[in-house]
């Protein structure tokens, strides 16, 4: 019935539709215990709106249905090693515009099916969106804290539509390319549980300052995506320290290494399918941006060379602190 996700106007890679219901006492009480512990590090803005979590509902009076949807963002191309590291999800357009737009399409085509209300969630909602995502059966929590996705990993991004519509419950439907003759058919793979992580601890040895929890959540004030992505002002002494590291040398705007030595994902596994969403291909003054030029960077061009990417997160001054500290 909501196969249209997958078509390549939506362009979704998996979907998957549940109840909605309120989050389990268990996982809040566990938000609440990472809270308390300083993870988030500056990120206060986690700490808002509690009761949104733990009841959805309240995020969409009278909701009964949830969709969560993961698009894949696996680039076609790789920046050089020699250059300091942008995260990959930030190789082409920010992703909060492309799914809104995307999403928004099928939110027509649901009200048109299904009736109701409809409202779309894109990470800034305060929702439990890894859970969701286990509930409606897209995918499993890897040790990193990232879902993976069978069939392309743990690089994509996670969405949730809300509905007032009784929407009919189905789990972990997936985008297949089948090539035949030499063209390629999209077709609709259902798959009912899947553990793809292989607990194996590469995630957590290769983590530069140990920002991997065991229960795996991650430490914020150690990570380096934090760092030169939401960390506001000079770092900390921990951050500082994270930021000295090797790795933290060579990083310039997030950090994919949980990502590239998982074996879901590495090395750069061939056997996970590109991007297929336009927006998301690299960008070649991204692809091609060296230290030297990210150090002179001026206020006109960090506007025009990253118009409409998620690296504006960051603003000049984040991101002149991160080139500064590159080795």
């Amino acid at each position: 019935m909501l196969n249209f996700l997958l078509n390549p106007e939506i362009g979704a890679c998996a979907f998957g539709v549940a109840s909605l219901e309120v989050t389990p006492p268990d996982i809040m009480e566990s938000y609440s215990r990472w809270l308390k512990a300083g993870n988030m590090a500056g990120m206060d803005y986690l700490a808002n709106h509690l009761p949104l979590r733990q009841n959805p509902e309240l995020l969409l009076p009278g909701a009964k249905s949830i969709i969560s949807i993961a698009f894949p963002y696996s680039p076609t191309e790789w920046r050089p090693q020699s250059l300091p590291v942008i995260a990959s999800y930030a190789y082409g357009a920010d992703y909060h515009d492309v799914l809104r737009t995307r999403l928004r399409k099928a939110v027509e085509r649901l009200e048109s099916v299904f009736g109701g209300e409809y409202r779309i969630c894109i990470d800034s909602a305060p929702i439990f969106e890894r859970l969701w995502a286990e509930k409606c059966g897209i995918g499993s929590r890897s040790d990193n804290g990232l879902i993976a996705i069978p069939g392309y990993g743990t690089r994509v991004f996670l969405s949730e539509i809300l509905s007032t519509a009784e929407l009919p419950e189905e789990r972990g439907v997936k985008r297949e390319i089948v090539k035949r003759n030499g063209g390629e058919r999209r077709e609709r793979e259902k798959y009912t549980s899947w553990d793809g992580c292989l607990h194996c601890g590469k995630c957590r040895k290769a983590c530069p300052a140990g920002a991997l929890q065991p229960d795996s959540t991650v430490d914020a004030r150690r990570c380096l995506s934090y760092l030169t992505i939401e960390h506001r002002g000079e770092w900390t002494v921990e951050g500082e320290r994270a930021m000295q590291t090797p790795a933290g040398r060579h990083t310039l705007f997030g950090c994919d290494i949980c990502q590239q030595v998982c074996p879901m994902n590495a090395p750069h596994n061939t056997t996970i399918p590109p991007t297929h969403i336009e927006e998301f291909l690299p960008r070649h003054e991204i692809m091609t941006l060296t230290a030297e030029q990210a150090k002179a960077m001026t206020q006109e061009e960090f506007s025009r060379i990253f118009k409409g990417s998620a690296i504006k997160r960051t603003k000049l001054a984040g991101f002149l602190r991160n080139a500064n500290n590159l080795k």
